[in-house]
């Protein structure tokens, strides 16, 4: 992992080998009923702790409303998406499990690339302050499901995530030092944890796995942490708009098909891309994106590539 630049320094130096910042984020109105209960609520927090031990990618930041995650990563675009890929199975398997079915949930993810140093200051801390925006009582430090309140922060404040319903403070324990069962209840999944992380109230503590120190180095001072943390609606306008062309127009699959079979006619001569090599491939994903915007999920269906490489040469 390359050494912490803040933006002053410029963030063009730290992108220049493969790792990148990326946006992780889903659709809050595809996403609806994704939690519906507090236990749902401190599963979907936990998985971040257990897709960032299987995965190695850096979480720098995250929330998890009632309705879909957001979170700041740092790594290569594979092991993002492999982070990614598990969060949204991990998802489904614990609704199904749960609830017997998907019970009419949708969690597709999206991950955006962030290239400029403006977008990635906003993104930092939007990815904490959601829950606030979005008219809930409390302060993002305060928010359970967030990491707002490590950042910036004296090492004597107590951290949310210790105290009880009745308002005391409690001691954290180690992974380890639990039956396995109650692992396995903690993390949702046989994926078992490092025995010395620590855990409280229900919760996988985020000061085990959150990278605080690349986080904070984003911002440099707490000033600039302070401003940034008050964002006004024209830097989110901007937000909105950027996950908005980085999801792309779903639409059915037999017209997506139909749409396909048109490019693929145009370009190749040919009504299938069966026989396509994967160089006519992903010039037939830059027109289909081009042309209609079609996200990343559908174009990897549509040509038989993974969403990961076609990343990497369709914007």
């Amino acid at each position: 992992m390359s050494e912490y630049v803040t933006p002053k320094d410029g963030l063009r130096r730290e992108i220049m080998g493969n790792e990148h910042y990326y946006h992780m984020f889903a659709n809050g109105d595809d996403a609806k009923d994704f939690i519906t209960n507090e236990e749902e609520h401190k599963a979907a927090f936990n998985r971040f702790a257990i897709c960032q031990y299987r995965t190695g990618v850096s979480v720098l930041s995250m929330s998890v409303e009632d309705s879909h995650p957001h979170s700041l990563l740092w790594g290569d675009l594979e092991t993002c998406m492999m982070f990614k890929n598990l969060y949204e199975d991990l998802s489904m398997r614990s609704i199904i499990r749960n609830r017997g079915s998907k019970d009419g949930v949708v969690l597709n993810c999206e991950l955006l690339e962030i290239e400029d140093e403006l977008y990635l200051l906003n993104t930092g801390t939007y990815t904490i302050t959601q829950a606030t925006k979005d008219g809930k009582p409390v302060m993002p430090y305060d928010y359970l499901y967030g990491t707002g309140a490590l950042y910036f922060r004296n090492r004597n404040v107590i951290m949310p995530w210790l105290i009880s319903a009745d308002g005391h403070e409690m001691q954290p324990v180690r992974i380890g030092d639990l039956p396995v069962n109650e692992q396995r209840r903690l993390s949702g999944s046989r994926i078992c944890l490092p025995p010395d992380w620590l855990v409280c109230n229900g919760f996988v503590l985020p000061a085990n796995y959150i990278d605080i120190n690349r986080f904070e180095a984003i911002y440099r001072t707490h000033n600039c942490f302070r401003a940034f943390l008050a964002g006004g609606k024209d830097r989110d306008k901007e937000l909105f708009r950027r996950m908005a062309n980085a999801r792309g127009v779903v639409i059915e699959d037999i017209q997506a098909r139909k749409l396909c079979e048109e490019c693929n006619l145009r370009l190749f001569g040919k009504h299938s891309t069966r026989h396509l090599k994967t160089d006519d491939r992903i010039l037939l994903s830059q027109d289909l994106r081009n042309r209609y915007h079609l996200s990343y999920r559908q174009l990897s269906s549509l040509v038989k590539l993974p969403e990961a490489e076609l990343r990497k040469y369709v914007k």
